[in-house]
């Protein structure tokens, strides 16, 4: 059956939550030399409730975010720099936010009266922050590693105190007075649970499962093995302290959550109820509740005294990143997802009162420009696609395609008038092989839809289950490698296949067509690259031609370029032959990813690469073989897409941080030439 999903009008929230004299662009947070804005607040890591309920505060993958509850007013903390922040702490008193820095190895203290940075701790570039906690007069703070305590005295910053610990913490929890903190490692294959004093340094025991009952120990003598031994690691993946420190709630791969008496340190109880993989446990204020959430876009509430399931909160399409109570009124849980919202939920009555924020999506997977250049399309992971107003940077609208929960395989048209979808349901079993990780199954879609945009109405539909997709330039055809190893070929007008070749059977391969929609060509990670002439039917790959990370096609379609670990190739093309044209050397495995693209005049090379933990846009001109310069792109992730806007004046750049930089492209070549190149 098709279904048709319009685009949804969200009304933006940009006004400071401070006075007005704090207000910010939110579109100008971070921006390098040479950006004109940044589209998107970051994938959400955390989320945090002032003392008074008066403020929520969110850590994202590019900075802080710090939102009025009443007006949903906000401002961005760091406006300067951007960061991936997955730790934050109110003082007890409310005034000051601690916050880490992933990229930026320190902790940070804000003052909230006015929004401005008071102090910064440096960190060890060897500490792994996991927590902050105020202590209880708000004079000192502590940073918890995997392995090691920092202390440091606010008034003075200075450091007072460094403790090592013998054994390691991978998830941790801190109690409300910032005495004691529980610990839990998802690494190891039992459960390993203990209460800590971080001030004595002392520890607890590790905490005690419920013994088994007489049925359990006679059926598990019956089959010979344990019944609590499913084949599954039980480390712990999410773990809180309830606020009157009395029970610790953990949440585990087997999809168990489980409360534990914290001075007996035993089981109390084991909560059944999630079907995917556990992110995050939270409980309110008075202890009386536990909210989990999961991969499945799923929230539970708990009563903790009892035991038992209250209420399930179905709303969010994506998988659930963060959780946190108000202090002020039990009543309202806030929850952060992978779909790019916050919404708060009513706990007495189980229902949805608001998304009280957007444009948080995760992981930018494809950008393309409107014809006009107005417009810029965003695919997420999420299975979202988001509409931005290029002159403004502002949010326009949002279009959620399907209940599944990732793209398997997506593609924007060259003019973003039509999106090819094939998506996918992830599910992450308990179930582990030979090493400590999830195991992640896939199970993608039968057919592939076509939408036609802005709209996002299915206009059409495919039976095949694709890896990967192109457009032909002209929007006549479009390609896609198939889970069987063939490359086919689809007539888009007519809804029918054109033909297709048999390939080498690869875990994934890249398509690309020339600028005149004549030559294919497949590329991939140990995969053979092959092109084709389109018009004929005919392989016209070289003999010589070799495994490449990237590959893109000039703007006359009269050269491309392959990138692998040695350097750039370029080729020339005609209608009788392609030969090679150049190396341009360097470095080996400097660039990363599949990302390949000319400058309008195709006299630039572009593509991403890391550099001392630094993502930037490498520049290489084509003719003299030159370091042109490398941009700091401002993303604090992969850059997964690199596009030009047909006007050839905007280059914008997709980040698995969530958001796309738009930048002034006769600057960038402005201030290139002015360094001469290097």
């Amino acid at each position: 059956m098709n279904t048709k999903h319009p685009f949804f009008i969200i009304l933006l929230l940009i006004a400071a939550v401070l006075p007005t004299s704090f207000a910010q662009d939110n579109t100008q947070v971070g921006l390098p030399e040479g950006a004109i804005a940044r589209l998107g607040k970051g994938g959400i890591n955390i989320m945090r409730f002032s003392p008074d309920g008066k403020h929520l505060a969110v850590g994202t993958t590019i900075s802080v975010w710090l939102y009025n509850v009443e007006s949903g007013k906000e401002i961005v903390l760091n406006q300067e720099s951007v960061g991936y922040f997955h730790t934050l702490a109110f003082s007890s008193d409310g005034k000051i936010l601690a916050t880490d820095g992933f990229t930026d190895p320190a902790v940070h203290l804000w003052d909230l009266e006015t929004g401005s940075k008071l102090s910064s701790f440096p960190l060890p570039k060897t500490f792994g922050l996991s927590a902050l906690a105020f202590s209880e007069d708000n004079k000192k703070l502590i940073g918890l590693g995997m392995q090691e305590m920092i202390e440091w005295d606010i008034e003075t910053e200075q450091q007072i105190k460094k403790k090592q610990f013998s054994n390691s913490q991978s998830t941790v929890a801190f109690a409300k007075n910032g005495k004691t903190f529980v610990s839990g490692d998802f690494i190891d294959r039992k459960i390993q649970i203990r209460l800590w004093d971080p001030i004595r340094g002392s520890f607890g025991d590790v905490f005690k499962q419920k013994p088994k009952s007489a049925l359990e120990r006679a059926i598990s003598d019956l089959l010979g093995r344990d019944l609590n031994d499913k084949k599954v690691s039980k480390g712990v993946q999410a773990i809180a302290l309830s606020p009157d420190g009395k029970i610790v709630g953990s949440a585990h791969d087997d999809n168990i959550v489980r409360l534990w008496d914290a001075v007996t340190g035993t089981e109390r109880v084991s909560l059944k109820g999630h079907t995917e993989a556990i992110n995050v446990v939270a409980f309110s204020s008075d202890s009386t509740l536990l909210a989990s959430g999961d991969e499945d876009s799923t929230i539970i509430l708990w009563n903790v005294r009892r035991g038992r399931r209250i209420a399930i909160l179905k709303g969010h399409k994506g998988n659930i990143k963060a959780l946190t109570f108000s202090p002020a009124d039990n009543r309202l849980l806030a929850s952060g997802s992978a779909d790019g919202t916050i919404r708060f939920w009513n706990t007495k009555t189980g229902k949805e009162t608001s998304i009280f924020a957007n444009r948080h999506p995760e992981y930018i997977l494809d950008i393309a420009f409107s014809t006009d250049n107005t417009m810029l399309f965003s695919a997420s992971s999420n299975v979202y696609i988001d509409l931005w107003n290029v002159q403004t940077g502002n949010f326009i609208s949002s279009n959620f395609l399907s209940q599944r929960e990732e793209f398997y395989a997506y593609a924007f048209s060259k003019d973003a008038s039509l999106f090819a979808s094939h998506e996918t349901d992830v599910s992450i079993k308990a179930e582990k092989a030979e090493y400590d990780y999830r195991v992640i199954e896939y199970e993608p879609e039968k057919k592939t839809r076509l939408l036609k945009l802005p709209d996002g109405r299915e206009i059409g539909r495919f039976p095949q289950e694709a890896k990967t997709f192109a457009f032909s330039p002209n929007n006549k055809i479009l390609a896609a490698y198939t889970e069987h190893g063939r490359i086919e070929l689809w007539d888009i007008n007519a809804r029918k296949k054109m033909f297709g070749w048999i390939v080498e059977e690869s875990f994934f391969r890249h398509l690309v067509f020339s600028t005149d929609n004549r030559v294919l060509a497949a590329y991939g990670h140990e995969t053979p690259t092959q092109l084709w002439d389109v018009s004929n039917k005919q392989e016209i790959t070289p003999d010589n031609i070799k495994e490449v990370s990237a590959l893109a096609f000039s703007p006359d379609s009269s050269f491309f370029a392959l990138k692998n670990s040695m350097g750039i190739e370029i080729w020339q093309v005609t209608r009788t032959n392609i030969q090679k044209h150049k190396t341009i050397s360097f470095e080996a495995k400097q660039g990363y990813g599949h990302v390949l693209i000319f400058s309008p005049d195709g006299r630039i090379l572009l593509f991403p690469k890391l550099k001392e933990g630094q993502h930037l846009i490498q520049l290489w001109d084509v003719d003299t073989s030159k370091d042109l310069t490398s941009l700091h792109s401002g993303h604090t992730s992969y850059i997964e897409t690199l596009t030009f806007s047909h006007d050839d004046k905007i280059l914008a750049s997709g980040s698995l941080d969530g958001t796309v930089l738009l930048w002034d492209w006769e600057k960038i070549i402005s201030k290139a030439k002015e360094n001469g190149g290097k």
